[in-house]
């Protein structure tokens, strides 16, 4: 039996023994960045269209950025290091400005339940910022583009919360056919937890393994999907082989060719003062990705 609301089932009984069922309502944090790159509107349409089709409230949260003046006698003979940095911070309100505007049109035209919030905070510190606001959310969404990279990766191992990175291109919001890339690991058991509400509506769950690039065991991923048949969810396994192509581009290919609107994946990697070593297909999918993708650490 699926769950028809937008939230987790919760089951409480009362002393006459009755049950009545409630839902929890999702909360998705959507981040406004601002400088030097700013999230396009085609994102914040992507973002509207999500929170409508899984009845979640939207909260967004425009990032006001401040550059320290670092300038010194010297160096003001070659730049004005001040003027700079106080174009960069009006450039960034100007922007925040715009684009929570845009999202307010949106959700209103949307019927979206919207929140805003919003942070302040000098540049260098954008990626700790927001990797601890994510926490208070159930889902983050992101965009692969321009200079973001730094951004996803702190939210990815750093909020403890699953984002969805989305490609530079509109979606339409509705996730009817997902994908899972499955090895077996924790991280793909994470991520496909943190999926739940996906595969809970999927009219359409296939795990994705790709079986040539190290020993995939199939035990807990047929157990897997006969746990979702059980709960009323179609599901199948489908292997792959890479024939020596990067993992991540093997598995969105794959994806894409059964037409799932949402791969899934577990994050791989670990930081080295601050700078991240991530696993081949993570590595591949924070390079390049052709379909919105569901990463979970």
């Amino acid at each position: 039996m699926r769950s028809s609301g937008s939230g987790a089932r919760v089951v409480i009984s009362d002393r006459h023994s009755l049950f009545r069922v409630y839902t929890m309502k999702r909360h998705i944090l959507l981040p406004l960045l601002t400088y030097p790159d700013a999230t396009s509107e085609i994102m914040v349409a992507n973002a509207v269209m999500l929170a409508r089709h899984m009845q979640a409230t939207l909260t967004v949260c425009p990032v006001e950025i401040t550059i320290p003046d670092v300038s010194n006698a010297l160096s003001s003979l070659i730049i004005d290091a001040a003027r700079m940095a106080r174009e960069a911070g009006a450039l960034s309100r100007k922007r925040a400005s715009a684009l929570t505007q845009k999202v307010v049109d949106e959700a209103r035209a949307a019927s979206v339940d919207l929140r805003t919030r919003e942070i302040k905070v000098e540049e260098p510190f954008v990626v700790d910022a927001l990797a601890e606001a994510s926490r208070a959310y159930d889902l983050v969404l992101l965009e692969l583009a321009g200079l973001s990279r730094p951004i996803v990766e702190a939210v990815l191992f750093g909020s403890g919360r699953p984002l969805i990175l989305y490609p530079p291109a509109p979606f339409g919001g509705r996730i009817d056919r997902v994908a899972i890339a499955w090895d077996g690991s924790r991280a793909a058991a994470r991520a496909a937890h943190d999926a739940s509400f996906f595969l809970e509506q999927a009219s359409k769950v296939c795990l994705l393994s790709v079986i040539d690039e190290k020993p995939v065991t199939y035990e807990t991923g047929d157990c897997l999907i006969e746990n979702l048949l059980k709960s009323g969810v179609t599901a199948e396994a489908t292997r792959v082989r890479a024939h020596g192509k990067p993992v991540g581009e093997v598995l969105q290919s794959k994806a894409l060719e059964l037409r799932a609107d949402l791969l899934v994946m577990g994050g791989f990697g670990h930081s080295r003062l601050r700078e991240f070593v991530l696993g081949g297909a993570t590595e591949a999918v924070l390079t390049s990705i052709t379909l919105p993708v569901l990463l979970s650490h």
